[in-house]
Formats: structure tokens, sequence, C-alpha cells
């Protein structure tokens, strides 16, 4: 198995900030004292078992987001290749490109979300990935930050008797969304650049 720094970085990150409030709650919440000096003792274990154990919860948050992200779309969700082709969403995220893609897949009219992601597995198989990689690596790293930021708001509410009065849990849900948005942003800008390259190979 061979993982580019850019693939560890977006698994690691989301593990890592999962497990620092995970293990912070728990400390706040435990009324056990801690015995630095036996801390001190199994530092170097410790410090080669974060990276590994953020790896693990990263890799599971990202098998549980790209499983919902499927699930979403066989339900009928509306794909982003969807909304590009379909002349952006209020006025972003507008392909020029547009009607050529179209026009070369004899599409005229809207167009349905199976014939989108046809058009869309066309495309990546015609371009140069790497061009466009960058992009992809940004929409995978703000998905699984949504989705761990969305584990710990669950969890939040999951063990707090009176979450639904907490301003902590409000907070935590506010993240959520605005994580949510920045993961549709960098998703939609993804196939936009995409698409875009797409569009050049038929000109």
């Amino acid at each position: 198995m061979n993982y580019r720094l850019q693939d560890l970085i977006k698994l690691i990150i989301p593990g890592l900030y999962v497990m620092a409030f995970v293990v912070g709650w728990k400390l706040l919440l435990s009324n056990n004292t801690i015995d630095m000096s036996k801390i001190k003792d199994v530092t170097s274990i410790i410090v080669l078992l974060i990276p590994f154990v953020g790896f693990i919860v990263g890799y599971f948050i990202e098998c549980v987001m790209s499983a919902s992200e499927h699930i979403f779309y066989l339900l009928g969700g509306r794909r982003p290749s969807k909304t590009i082709l379909s002349n952006g969403l209020w006025g972003l995220y507008v392909l020029n490109s547009a009607n050529t893609i179209l026009t070369k897949h004899g599409i005229s009219g809207s167009i349905s979300n199976t014939k989108a992601n046809e058009v869309l597995q066309i495309a990546k198989q015609s371009i140069e990935r790497e061009k466009v990689e960058v992009f992809r690596l940004n929409s995978m790293l703000a998905r699984n930050i949504f989705g761990g930021q969305l584990f710990l708001t669950l969890l939040y509410g999951y063990i707090s008797d009176s979450f639904y009065k907490d301003g902590y849990f409000y907070v935590a849900l506010t993240v959520s969304l605005v994580f949510f948005f920045y993961w549709f942003h960098h998703t939609h800008t993804y196939i936009k650049y995409v698409l875009s390259e797409y569009g050049k190979t038929l000109n």
C-alpha cells in the first residue's frame, strides 16, 4: 500500500481532531488525577501510538462518510455534477463549458442525476487527474473533518442528559454546519474543475 503524504494527512488530521476532544472530555469528566511520572516512562510509546491511532480513527471516519455519501446519492440525493452541469447554484460554480459537455453527450434540457454521474465518470477518465488532485484532497479532508465534528456532536448529545439545554451542544452543532458547508463548497469546486478540464479536451 503506497500512501502519499496528502493521503495520510486527510486521514490523520480528522482522527487526531476526534481523539483530542474525546480524550479532553474524558479527562475533564474523570475525577482521577494523572500520574505524570508514569506518563514520562511511556512518552516514546505514546508519541508513536498517537499518529497510528489517529490514522485508524480517521480511516474509520472516511469509511463511514464515504458510505454515507454513496447511500445519499443512491437514495436520490442531488449530485454536485448535476448542479454544475445545470448552470451552477445561485450563480456559484458556473461552468463555461457546460453546454459543450452536454452537447457532446447528446443531452438537451435538464440532466438527470444518473446521467450527470455518467458524464463525471467519463470526465475523470479523460483528464490528467494530477491537475485536479489538490481539489480532490481538499474535498475529502473537508468531508472527513465534518464527519469527525458530526460524530463529536452526536456523541456529546448522547452522553449529556439535557443536551438541548446545553450551550456547548449548540456550539458544536453550529461548528458542524460550518464544516458541512465548507465540505459542500470544496466538493462542488472539485467537480467543477474536473468538468472544466474535461471541457478543454472537447475543444
